[in-house]
């Protein structure tokens, strides 16, 4: 069985460890198939906005909120351990109609959901979007996984089966009935040079796969990568036909061409099937996710990305480091990789913080070297400028953060800060120098809900008390600590003076993981312009397809 196999369960145990010890003051008997808004919340900030509303449901752990217009309405999307995907009205945190839904892969079985939904017009810009999410959990076993499109009213779009190689619980190295999960969140693009978004992800099937807009495999598809996949890929047009975007993704490696860690890759679509460009073989798996984004004064676009952490041997040091690569050729960006305090699974954000000129890197680390006795049982937020300096560290409570930032003004003052998770709860970081905001401390967060995803940040349309610039959290879970899972609706403390470089988890609605912001792009199709703060338009023609509600094979 693959190496990376193993961490899994490593994974497993040492997320309800630091999740219960953040969480077990707040953590009830079961969770709610529905959300329910409730008055009550976690242990408030003084400083940072009250929330408006709060919703109850399952438990989350990684599902992170996306927001999006469906029917003229801006909503949030997010999945949870209870199998259920959540659309709730941005304003007041109500059930959309015909939602939540199950993400049943086995007709009648839901499927714990740890990816976040991906909202993409798969149809054009004038039809209704297509909500996706991949499904399975190693907290919830015996489940089958794969990926499931919903439209926008809430019926089954298609269904895709990923393959049964082995037990993902056990990891014992055969074929348990069920098929493999997809951890991966899919992002969705045109990497055929077609015209047509196609979506992009990863399974713990050691497959690489790309699906058409009615659920079958784009030819050439999957690419064997011989080990797992967690990371969620980012879509960037660096080569080939007119906007033809290529696949940067990291991944586990067992062996495959001589390499015991991880792998980054970048494929592109050439003569009917993916090409491997480029890749690098690190020491450690790579977890993080990557991003794209022009971080120094070359102008040429940087893949961005962090390691994960497995167990020797045949591991080697190496689950301490940020990598740059520039996406063309692969070459290693001067001043990187940057070294860490631990594993970094979190996925780095690219803007231009507060007290800077150009864009810089933010991400999260466990703080497995600490030594000193303040510091020990906490985790790490970094932020480097595109040369690979060190601005600012700052100390966050919990062991193991897998949390991912996000990047927004929070003073109203036209530069940005950083808003990240922990263990702990929700924090708001100064861009400039990483001091908490708004009167909070690694000890008090705004609240302190364990958080293992990114928030996201949007400006609500519209009069009342939920309208305005607002920032969503889902956090909770898993559900072997508890069973209820938590959605905030925070108004901001003030309007953001540029709009946010990344307010979201993987940037944008669509999961692109590119910084638009840094390279001079317009936003995807479909990407909510309140998101963003302009309007959405296309950089790339879009061909419509049909749409099917039938089950894909898969396989």
């Amino acid at each position: 069985m693959p190496n990376a196999a193993r961490t899994r369960a490593a994974l497993r145990h040492r997320l309800a460890r630091r999740v219960g010890i953040a969480c077990l003051a707040i953590a009830t008997a079961a969770g709610l198939a529905a959300p329910a808004a409730v008055a009550a919340a976690p242990r408030q900030s003084a400083g940072f906005p009250a929330p408006a509303w709060v919703d109850t449901v399952g438990p989350v752990a990684f599902s992170s909120p996306t927001v999006a217009t469906i029917g003229g309405t801006q909503v949030v999307v997010f999945g949870s351990e209870s199998g259920y995907v959540y659309v709730v009205n941005a304003a007041t945190g109500a059930n959309m109609p015909g939602w939540p839904e199950p993400a049943d892969i086995a007709p009648g079985v839901p499927t714990a959901i740890e990816s976040s939904p991906t909202v993409a017009y798969l149809d054009g810009p004038d039809k209704p979007p297509t909500i996706i999410v991949g499904a399975g959990s190693t907290y919830v076993r015996d489940q089958q996984g794969g990926l499931i499109a919903f439209n926008a009213n809430g019926t089954v779009r298609f269904v895709f089966h990923t393959q049964d190689i082995y037990n993902e619980w056990t990891n014992a190295p055969y074929p348990d009935g069920y098929d493999e999960a997809v951890f991966s969140t899919p992002a969705v693009g045109d990497i055929t040079g077609d015209g047509q978004q196609d979506i992009v992800f990863g399974s713990w099937d050691h497959e690489l796969y790309a699906i058409t807009p009615d659920g079958t495999l784009v030819p050439g598809f999957p690419f064997q990568t011989e080990d797992t996949i967690w990371s969620s890929p980012a879509l960037f047009h660096v080569r080939g036909p007119s906007g033809a975007e290529d696949i940067f993704t990291g991944g586990d490696a067992s062996g495959r061409d001589g390499c015991h860690g991880g792998f980054v890759y970048d494929f592109t679509y050439r003569a009917g099937a993916p090409r491997l460009v480029w890749q690098h073989c690190e020491q450690q798996t790579v977890w993080s996710s990557p991003a794209v984004g022009v971080i120094n004064s070359t102008g040429r676009p940087a893949v961005v990305v962090g390691t994960g952490f497995g167990y020797p041997p045949p591991y080697t040091s190496g689950s301490d480091k940020v990598f740059a690569y520039y996406a063309d050729n692969g070459a290693r960006v001067a001043g990187w990789p940057v070294t860490t305090a631990g594993p970094v699974f979190g996925s780095p954000a690219i803007g231009v913080l507060a007290g800077t000129s150009t864009p810089d890197v933010v991400d999260t680390s466990w703080c497995v070297a600490c030594t000193v006795s303040s510091s020990v049982g906490s985790s790490y937020v970094y932020a480097w400028s595109g040369t690979g300096q060190r601005l600012w560290r700052t100390t966050v409570s919990g062991p193991d953060d897998f949390a991912s930032p996000i990047l927004v003004d929070l003073t109203g003052s036209g530069s940005n800060d950083v808003v990240v998770g922990s263990a702990g709860g929700l924090y708001p970081l100064d861009g400039a120098t990483g001091a908490f905001m708004f009167g909070t401390s690694a000890a008090d967060p705004i609240n302190t809900c364990s958080d293992q995803n990114a928030p996201t940040v949007a400006d609500v349309t519209g009069s009342g008390p939920g309208t305005g610039w607002r920032l969503f959290e889902t956090c909770g879970g898993p559900h072997e600590v508890t069973g209820t899972g938590k959605l905030f609706d925070y108004p901001l403390p003030a309007t953001p003076g540029t709009p946010p470089p990344w307010p979201t988890w993987r940037q944008d609605s669509t999961h692109s993981g590119v910084a638009t912001s840094t390279l001079g792009l317009e936003p995807p199709v479909g990407t909510a312009a309140s998101q963003l703060g302009r309007r959405p338009v296309s950089s790339r023609t879009r061909r419509s397809a049909a749409g099917s509600t039938g089950r894909s094979p898969g396989r």
